[in-house]
């Protein structure tokens, strides 16, 4: 599909914004995209090991909307989050990399990580490399 491909960065760790991560990777990745995807803020702790296993945060206010979700989620039998970006990893150009800043702030090192965090980089690093990609703030 070309070389412009997608760079995403995540901030906030709730359910949809996971699950909107999960799919678009792995949409990018079957177009033959490009992808870069950055931690940051509350989703980092969902990066640790086996942190895709806890619940993400629920939004005040949307207690009933997040178990319609998650109960629609396991109707239509979707996959997860995790398993869609860890494919998305291993079967095309697809990095993750976790923010320096929120990692230093945190005291987190690369081996406190998911091993698909393929790094620890800065946001000038981050931004070099999608210089050629389309950005989206989840």
């Amino acid at each position: 599909m070309g070389e412009k491909g997608l760079s995403i960065v995540i901030s906030t760790g709730t359910e949809e914004k996971m699950v909107m991560l999960g799919v678009l990777s792995q949409t990018a990745v079957n177009l033959g995209m490009p992808l870069r995807i950055f931690i940051t803020g509350t989703a980092i702790t969902l990066f640790l090991k086996d942190g895709y296993k806890k619940q993400p945060i629920i939004p005040a206010g949307f207690n009933d909307f997040m178990k319609e979700l998650r109960d629609g989620l396991a109707r239509v039998k979707f996959q997860g989050w995790h398993e869609l970006l860890q494919s998305s990893v291993k079967d095309g150009d697809a990095k993750v990399y976790a923010c320096s800043l929120m990692s230093s702030a945190l005291n987190l090192q690369k081996k406190d990580f998911d091993p698909m965090v393929e790094d620890i980089v800065g946001a000038t690093n981050f931004m070099i490399q999608s210089t050629e990609n389309q950005i989206i703030v989840l």
